[in-house]
């Protein structure tokens, strides 16, 4: 049965009396066996360097809006992705001095995994410093491997940054010249279309068809009053008598037409022949043949000397008439020009309207293009001096801050770990085995706990009583364990000192 706490000690204590040899066989086996292990535990060696990251230099204020230097928030993230990545171990494990001649690619993969499982990246307590560390079981390799871990990383970074700088470039420059193919097709469509649609703007337009709109109704206003004036003097002349006959001595008829003929030779020397007044001066002098026709005739068949002579007030009614009969004719040919000209003023502006629309999405377009043109012209020129700083070494950069050093003691648990441990767990195991034994061991040890367990007072406690024979045996055998256990750790002591001091490996 479970002993109380407070008497598992001496009970302990004598399970172990007890059983001396048991107790001396499990030291023996502890603390040797932790011992051996020690003596087969693998060394571990370690090596540490740290990177500095560089991410604030003097550049990089002076170049803030011309160019885009490399901005990382993780930075231990950033550098364990880069060390740990496939083309960095790859190269690691191919160096032959390292690793020797790596036969096969499962020999490589081997390699590559165990690096990856050892290599750990970590911040320090200063900030931008990011240590490197780097186990395994020889000295000169974790050296080496450090060494050049740490160096491949700085070799990767620059020529990835380089490499991103330069891919950004060349996409931006790309893409500039596809813009500038697409902004000089939308300026070609533009400048086409504009020069196959010569029409004018709709302001220019919109203001010949209000100039043409006020001259067509000045024009019919001056046909309604040229009309009014001809009703006008065709009223006047049907009241006045065309010929008045008198005792002249000479040709009035001639004399007028001479007259008139001279007057219209003189208004041609100025004016083409519709000018209104040789229309009607023409007329005129039609008029007065035909009329000096009449007259002989009439002369000749009654025999009369007398001549004829026009009514001065009848030929100027009719000289009117004559010019109202041509501004007439003249107003409508000019109506009829205008109405003409409002139509196919009308017709531009109909297509101007129509083009419009076409132009705005030429134009549109055109803009469009040009505005990202001209954006992507400052990128570009911003990639270009990204890809110039990070080539000279500029922007986000990591530097080795402190060189790997070659470690000259193993890290971890040693040999002398193991044995000092093997002594205290070898004179501790009994006591642990006893104590454990007395908590499962299901006999009654004590009279308190009969007591408890089955309610019936326990009036006295007989110990065990041994014979003179069985205390000699027993003291005999405490001096031999005694012995043996002094000579064990002995032992135990000059194998730890000779493995300490490298005499024995």
């Amino acid at each position: 049965m479970a002993v109380p706490i407070d008497q598992l000690p001496k009970e302990a204590f004598r399970e172990i009396r007890s059983r001396k040899w048991l107790s001396f066989f499990v030291f023996l086996a502890v603390s040797f066996g932790t011992l051996v292990v020690g003596a087969f535990w693998p060394q571990q060696f370690t090596s540490r360097g740290v990177i500095y990251v560089d991410d604030q230099n003097i550049i990089r204020p002076l170049m803030e809006g011309s160019a885009l230097t490399t901005k990382v928030k993780d930075h231990v993230a950033s550098v364990e992705e880069v060390m740990l990545s496939r083309r960095v171990l790859t190269r690691l494990a191919e160096m032959e001095e390292i690793w020797g001649t790596v036969k096969s690619e499962a020999a490589k993969e081997g390699i590559i995994s165990k690096i990856r499982n050892n290599v750990a990246v970590k911040k320090t307590g200063a900030p931008n410093f990011i240590e490197i560390e780097y186990k395994d079981s020889t000295a000169q390799r974790v050296f080496d491997v450090t060494r050049e871990l740490s160096q491949l990383f700085i070799d990767e970074t620059e020529s990835s940054k380089r490499e991103e700088s330069r891919n950004a470039y060349e996409f931006v420059d790309k893409q500039v010249k596809a813009y500038q193919t697409q902004l000089q097709a939308s300026e070609e469509r533009l400048k086409n279309f504009l020069q196959e649609n010569v029409d004018g703007t709709a302001d220019t337009v919109g203001s010949r068809i209000s100039s043409l709109e006020r001259q067509l109704e000045e024009a019919e206003l001056g046909i309604k009053e040229a009309i009014a004036q001809r009703d006008a003097l065709q009223s006047q002349l049907s009241g006045q008598s065309k010929i008045v006959r008198r005792e002249v001595a000479g040709d009035a008829y001639e004399t007028r037409i001479e007259e008139l003929n001279k007057k219209l030779d003189s208004l041609r020397l100025i004016y083409l022949d519709s000018y209104p007044d040789i229309i009607a001066l023409k007329q005129q002098i039609a008029e007065l043949e035909r009329q000096r026709t009449e007259a002989l005739s009439s002369g000749s068949a009654s025999g009369s000397r007398s001549e004829s002579s026009f009514n001065p007030i009848y030929q100027e009614l009719q000289s009117e008439l004559s010019k109202a009969l041509a501004n007439i004719d003249t107003l409508r040919t000019r109506q009829a020009s205008l109405t003409a000209l409002l139509e196919r003023e009308r017709t531009r502006m109909q297509r101007i309207q129509e083009n419009e629309a076409k132009i705005s999405e030429l134009t549109r377009d055109y803009e469009v293009n040009k505005s990202i043109y001209d954006d992507l012209l400052k990128r570009r020129e911003k990639a270009r001096v990204s890809m110039r700083l990070d080539v000279e070494g500029h922007g986000l950069s990591y530097k080795i801050h402190e060189a790997p050093a070659y470690p000259l003691k193993p890290s971890g648990f040693t040999f002398r770990h193991f044995a000092v441990a093997g002594l205290f767990l070898g004179m501790l195991a009994p006591f642990g085995l006893a104590i454990a034994f007395c908590q499962v061991d299901p006999r009654v040890r004590t009279g308190s706990i009969l007591q408890e367990n089955t309610g019936i007072p326990v009036l006295a406690t007989i110990p065990y009583i041994s014979t003179p024979l069985e205390r000699r045996i027993d003291r005999r055998r405490t001096k031999v364990i005694l012995f043996l256990a002094v000579l064990s750790i002995g032992v135990y002591l000059l194998y730890g000192w000779m493995r300490y001091t490298g005499v024995v490996l």
